[in-house]
């Protein structure tokens, strides 16, 4: 994706081999990571919650929250993935 930064991030599924996938990488955008909800069903992502969600045109939604765990640094880390498109 060119003019954009792209970080990979690598998701440790159980009894499944790790499994990379890649992120634009949103400055304006804090603390969890967007997937698609069909790529969250794939993964097997456990549901945790749904959030209302401000957009930028200020409107609002619900969006479904789930758990995921991922390797950073070398190290396991449970994150926060929202379902959105």
């Amino acid at each position: 994706m060119e003019g954009h930064a792209i970080v990979t991030v690598m998701f440790r599924i159980p009894n499944r081999s790790d499994i990379p996938i890649e992120f634009v990488v949103d400055t304006g955008f804090t603390d969890e990571l967007c997937l698609p909800p069909e790529a969250v069903a794939l993964l097997g992502l456990r549901f945790k919650y749904a959030m209302p969600v401000n957009l930028a045109d200020n409107s609002q939604v619900t969006l479904p929250v789930h758990e995921a765990i991922i390797l950073w640094n070398g190290e396991e880390r449970e994150v926060r993935i929202i379902a959105t498109g």
